[in-house]
Parts: C-alpha cells; structure tokens; sequence
C-alpha cells in the first residue's frame, strides 16, 4: 500500500479521514484494540489502557476523563458470510453483552435470572469512589442500527440488576465504530504512516538475521571477532551484541526494501540520513576512540538523524532501525576500528 504524505487538504482532512476509516475496519482482534488504544490516547491526554494481566481487563480495555469513561474493543473476524448476513450482528451483541455484565457485575444463572457476580479485577482497576458515567461500545464494524436497541435493552436490564458498585446509576451508552472514532480528532500524517505500514511493522517486530541476506557480513563477524580478542572476558556480551545487531541489521534493509517500493519520500530520508552517519563514521574511524564508545556515539546520531527525518512515525521501532543502520555501518566499513586495517 503506498503511502501518500500530501494527499490530503489539512483544512477538510476528508481523505485522510476516509483512509483511516477504512484501514480501522479492516483490523481484527487485538490488533484492533490496539489501534483504538493508540487513537484514544492520542485523543485524550489521560487515556488508560488496560493490560488484560494478570487475570484478565475485567470487561474494559481503557479508561479516560478520571474514570468516568470506560471503554469496551471489539474487532470481529473479517468472515465474508457473517459481514452479508446477520451472523455478525449477532457475534457484535453477544460480545459486548459479555462484557456489559462484567462491569455490571451480573450473570445469568440456572435459573435465567440476573444476580450478583462480583467482579474482582475491577476492584484493581476502578480507583475507589469512581463509577463509569459513559460507557462506550467501540467496534471495527457499525454497518447497521440493529445492534443499537438490543445492546441498550440490555445495558439498561442489567442496570437494573446491578449492585452498581463500579456504574453510575446515571451511566450512559454509547456505540462507535470506525467512522466515529476517526471524526472525533484529526487524522495526522503519523497516525495515516503507522496504520498503513501496520504489517510492516508487525514484521520488523520479529526479523531475525536468518530472513534477509546480508551479503557484506564477513566485514561484520571480524570486527566482533576483533572486539573478542581486545575483551576476552566479555566474549559472552560480545555475541550476544552481535546477534542482536544482526537481527537489526536484517530489519533496517527490509524496511529500506519496502519503503523502496511503498513510499518513496521516507526511502529517499533513510537513504540521506544513511550517507551523512556514514560520513560521521568515516571522521570518528579516523580517531583512536573505543570502539564501543564508537558504535554507542554512532547509535546516537543515528537515533538524532531518524528523529528529524521521521518524527514519532516508526514509534517503539526507532531503537531498532538505529542499531540496523549502524550493524551496517560496521558491516559495509565506514565503521571501522580494527588497527590492522589500512
């Protein structure tokens, strides 16, 4: 999927907002849930998520405005013959039912009657005194209005039934789906690159060494080979660094591969922050530094370089993307330290 930095009037945002519209419906499950996470917290300074451990969320996946909204995800599988019949609709008002009871507290006995089911992880997660006053329904397909009536029948049922301890007897409910999630703010560029390359990233996440060549590694194994021989004692870190700085190396020359094809304006800024640290590596080689104090002072102006060029739009990966870029600086020589070299 190619990504388009300027295709869209910042005044209106109407494309932009369509692209994020569409990409939030088609996410599934956890991934999902992510995403709403990320917006909402985008969104609301003071948005909670919610880790489902150690014994699960309890019902909610995040919390804002002090408490007194709760938040509930869904991202139904994206099976052809439920989204044409009714078989979705149905899976949409069975989940949030499950989990309307929890924040309620109640469950259906043997009898089919409504009664007490206490609800300890709410206990760790509700701050004492609080009471949800919104309780928002967010799911990654709202193509009809028959979820609307049955999932406030039953809001309104177990209510009733409800010892109220987490609830406001005032508590409202609301239903969102990817079309009022994405109107409440605006769509930013950073959001639009992390949704559209959300698979990439996912990848970049779990690359190891084995699943791109590195055709200039022999460079590469000598130069920690070389870091052995000068620390013998730390042979064990040495490795350990080298396989990681592998493993980054494969992920940095698969991101250039995709950015290749997908976006040309953050492969051309890869391609110039690659060739000035590049230029920085051959200046500080020319020194008689330590070579780890060299490969540290490297990651961080690489780290410094990919900030300006990038922004916040590779998020928990620019860590990683650095130690690529420098593993490469190391493998293809600009990086270098060993004294037999002329």
């Amino acid at each position: 999927m190619r990504v388009l930095l300027s295709s869209y009037d910042t005044m209106t945002q109407k494309p932009a907002r369509s692209d994020y519209e569409q990409l939030l419906g088609s996410l599934e499950g956890d991934a999902f849930q992510a995403e709403v996470c990320a917006r909402l917290q985008f969104l609301f300074l003071d948005f909670q998520s919610i880790p489902d451990k150690p014994y699960g969320d309890g019902g909610l996946d995040g919390l804002s405005h002090g408490q007194d909204c709760g938040y509930c995800c869904y991202g139904p599988e994206q099976d052809p013959v439920k989204l044409k019949g009714k078989g979705l609709k149905d899976d949409i008002i069975q989940k949030f039912n499950a989990d309307l009871r929890k924040l309620f507290e109640v469950e259906y006995g043997g009898n089919r009657r409504l009664s007490h089911a206490r609800n300890a992880e709410l206990e760790t997660i509700i701050g004492e005194g609080n009471r949800l006053k919104n309780i928002y329904l967010v799911v990654s397909s709202f193509e009809t209005h028959r979820i609307i009536g049955p999932l406030n029948t039953a809001f309104n049922k177990y209510k009733q039934n409800s010892e109220l301890r987490f609830i406001s007897t005032d508590a409202k409910l609301t239903i969102w789906g990817p079309k009022q999630l994405t109107t409440l703010g605006v769509v930013d560029e950073q959001t639009l690159f992390r949704m559209a390359n959300r698979t990439l990233f996912e990848r970049l996440h779990t690359v190891t060494a084995a699943d791109v060549q590195l055709d200039t590694a022999g460079d590469f194994d000598d130069k920690f080979e070389d870091l052995r021989r000068r620390r013998p004692s730390r042979a064990e870190h040495i490795a350990e660094l080298a396989t990681d700085f592998r493993a980054a190396w494969a992920a940095a020359i698969m991101l250039d591969n995709e950015l290749a094809s997908t976006s040309v304006v953050f492969h051309e800024a890869l391609e110039a922050a690659r060739a000035d640290v590049a230029r920085s590596a051959r200046l500080r080689s020319i020194g008689t530094g330590e070579p780890y104090e060299m490969i540290e002072a490297m990651r961080q102006d690489v780290v410094d370089r990919l900030g300006q060029d990038f922004g916040q739009r590779l998020g928990g990966l620019t860590s990683k993307v650095a130690d690529g870029v420098v593993a490469g600086l190391i493998g293809e020589c600009p990086l270098e330290w060993r004294d037999d070299i002329a």
